[in-house]
């Protein structure tokens, strides 16, 4: 009986798991309608299980400060796919971030470096971000939808942004902050004087680099000492060579010097 019972639960498991992440040969989770608190205090990682996540038509799903989404088994073809309404709730002091993958810090966890999809919004989706963070995503959002507005958020490895005329919104690679977009509007501050009161200040923006800058320092630090040597050996082996001037002789007259008198006269008369 209990073995019985052991393997029941164990059929039923599986094909529970198979009804939320495998059907029509598509990889799929739906998100539910809240995750994390708005009250909650520090970070809360939040995994998706699944290589493509649905926010279905007619649910709002609500993210709160300090939740991280990541993916389980991040791929490029990670997404989170939004066909109803996706609200990313962060705040100044704790920011909703999206990511590929997490990665585990002294401060605890981070976002990681794994690459991912982004967020597609569908032809009637709505995608609305205050303070929210995106992570290696080459094209952090494709919108096929205009209902969608960021507001104090930044970007970090992504390249730019689709908008639903099909022409790309650039984002600098690096690191890159948006305070107000808005294409229902047609709002885009594609000027970076263009900053609301509330808008990411640049010692926020210091603060949140200066993990990566910290991790990567020594990396940098040896690539340089590798630099200076190559250039150092470089500059010897292409040092022509200083091959020593040939001693000059002296030139030697053969001639006989001259006395001033003439040999001639001093033959005997006949």
């Amino acid at each position: 009986m209990i073995l019985r019972a052991l393997l029941l639960h164990s059929i039923c498991a599986s094909a529970a798991f198979a009804a939320g992440c495998l059907e029509n040969k598509d990889f799929y989770q739906n998100l539910p309608t809240t995750i994390g608190r708005e009250d909650q205090v520090g970070k809360f990682p939040f995994p998706l299980n699944c290589d493509t996540v649905f926010v279905r038509k007619g649910v709002t799903t609500v993210v709160y400060p300090g939740t991280m989404l990541y993916f389980s088994h991040p791929s490029i073809n990670s997404v989170i796919k939004v066909e109803g309404t996706l609200i990313l709730k962060g705040t100044r002091n704790s920011y909703v971030t999206l990511s590929g993958s997490l990665d585990s810090s002294r401060s605890g966890a981070e976002p990681g470096q794994k690459l991912w999809g982004g967020i597609e919004v569908a032809e009637g989706g709505r995608l609305a971000m205050d303070y929210a963070g995106f992570m290696r995503a080459p094209t952090p959002i494709t919108a096929f939808s205009s209902q969608v507005k960021i507001v104090n958020s930044w970007f970090k490895g992504s390249s730019g942004i689709i908008l639903p005329d099909g022409s790309l919104f650039p984002l600098e690679s690096s690191w890159h902050a948006i305070n107000d977009l808005d294409l229902a509007k047609g709002t885009i501050d594609r000027k970076t004087s263009a900053r609301p009161a509330e808008a990411l200040s640049d010692n926020e923006k210091a603060d949140l680099m200066k993990k990566d800058q910290n991790n990567w320092s020594w990396k940098k630090a040896g690539i340089g000492a590798a630099a200076v040597a190559v250039v150092g050996v470089g500059a010897i082996l292409l040092m022509p060579d200083k091959k020593p001037e040939p001693s000059k002789k002296p030139v030697v007259d053969n001639k006989p010097a001259s006395t001033g008198i003439d040999p001639l006269s001093a033959l005997p008369s006949q």
